[in-house]
């Protein structure tokens, strides 16, 4: 790949994707800076060309042709909202949105790198899973989750790009919930929550990735030479029971077939959203080993544990705004 990079981001309208626009749009290395979304874009931005499109349309051909994109950033990505009509519309956009892109992207001659945001609930949840899971562990099938089904089918439409006649580097990040002090993500939402409801009889231990490790990271894999799949979560684990207590929150242990309910009962009142992907993880808990991400991206900026505490405002000192150098040959060696 040449010196300035010419990126494609998916997803633009979210405040996540947006943030990491406006990071990239500050890096002389980007020549051209795209972003796509089917829903109507309401962020400022100095440099990046905002582009309305649904990637399951045809469009995308033309637009392709037009941006000739060197590194595509997948970001896009719906959860199902628990009921039919959500799930079928999510599974479209997501599984649907995303063949189309790689279709596309399959006679794009400009495409060198593709970067799929993907995320640790691929696994599922599971008693009987490993203690701690790694880039080796098999996804559990059948799925448990609706989410699950189509991060495989997403990762699986991506893989194809690997294994085309040009041969592009494949990324694949799978992410633990994201959090922080600005993040808005379902998990973020359900910690904040002032009183917090939690499945009888279970304590799960959890992982976090910080919002700003996140948009490093992604930076990093959409400017460097990356490639393969990365579980990436900060240092260490944390019961449920302790974050609670360390942001001051009170724990309201409920019967398990009362879980949901109340989970519906408080998104309506404007206190949480989570998504029924998260029950698993609120039931079973998941653990990974990072080992492998911080062999190619450096040590985390913050432990799951800080990353809880900055969630709550609680930092006391924040770290330095940037991932370690890694040497050339590590990143080889990781990927």
């Amino acid at each position: 790949m040449g010196a300035e990079r010419r990126i494609l981001i998916t997803g633009v309208a979210d405040h996540f994707a947006a943030r990491l626009a406006r990071e990239l749009e500050a890096d002389d290395a980007v020549e051209l800076l795209a972003g796509v979304d089917f829903r109507e874009v309401r962020k400022h931005f100095t440099r990046t060309e905002v582009i309305v499109a649904d990637l399951r349309s045809r469009a995308m051909r033309p637009i392709l042709d037009a941006v000739r994109p060197d590194t595509v950033l997948h970001l896009q990505r719906l959860a199902p909202d628990g009921d039919e009509a959500s799930a079928a519309e999510a599974h479209e956009i997501n599984v649907m949105g995303t063949i189309n892109l790689v279709a596309s992207l399959q006679r794009t001659p400009s495409m060198r790198k593709f970067i799929l945001m993907s995320s640790l609930h691929v696994y599922g949840g599971d008693p009987t899973d490993p203690a701690i899971l790694t880039e080796d562990t098999k996804p559990r099938t059948p799925v448990k989750s609706k989410l699950a089904g189509d991060l495989l089918e997403m990762e699986g439409a991506v893989s194809l790009l690997a294994r085309s006649e040009r041969k592009p580097a494949v990324v694949c990040l799978r992410f633990a919930d994201i959090i922080g002090p600005n993040s808005n993500e379902p998990m973020a939402r359900y910690l904040r929550m002032p009183i917090v409801p939690s499945i009888y009889g279970f304590d799960p231990r959890l992982q976090f990735c910080h919002e700003d490790d996140a948009i490093a990271i992604l930076r990093s894999a959409a400017l460097e030479d990356t490639i393969g799949t990365y579980n990436l979560a900060g240092d260490g684990a944390i019961y449920l029971s302790q974050a609670l207590r360390l942001g001051g929150r009170a724990r309201m242990p409920v019967a398990p077939l009362l879980f949901a309910p109340m989970l519906n009962a408080a998104k309506f009142a404007g206190f949480g959203n989570l998504d029924p992907h998260h029950l698993l993880t609120l039931r079973y808990g998941r653990v990974i080993d990072n080992a492998r991400a911080k062999a190619r991206f450096g040590e985390f900026l913050y432990s799951t544990r800080d990353a809880v505490l900055d969630l709550y405002g609680l930092m006391r000192k924040r770290p330095e705004p940037a991932l370690r150098i890694v040497p050339s040959e590590t990143r080889v060696a990781a990927a």
